[in-house]
């Protein structure tokens, strides 16, 4: 299981995981992403690639918009999960609406 479900499996088990309490759920949007880079808007920051914890099954470090689904664009909204202090940012998956 990797480290983003870990955590967040333990967030609804009892709100521990590892000594880091979870803060909750936010939506983000994707500002840029693509050839290493990500920006990502979310509750009033800007969020870098090194400030986001994100999936291994999703990329920003494209070169060449393949059209795949696993790939991040501007454009994209991102269900996050946040600790509790406001420091760590985990993005969960892209948010989909029909």
């Amino acid at each position: 299981m990797s480290d983003v479900y870990a955590r967040l499996a333990g967030a609804l088990g009892g709100g521990r995981t590892g000594g880091v309490r979870m803060g909750g759920w936010l939506f983000g949007t994707v500002l840029a992403a693509g050839g290493g880079s990500l920006r990502v808007s979310c509750a009033g920051l800007v969020l870098e690639a090194g400030d986001l914890h994100v999936p291994p099954e999703l990329s920003y470090a494209w070169s060449q918009d393949t059209g795949g689904e696993d790939l991040l664009r501007a454009g994209d909204k991102l269900l996050l999960l946040v600790t509790a202090d406001g420091q760590d940012y985990y993005i969960l998956q892209k948010a989909r609406w029909p």
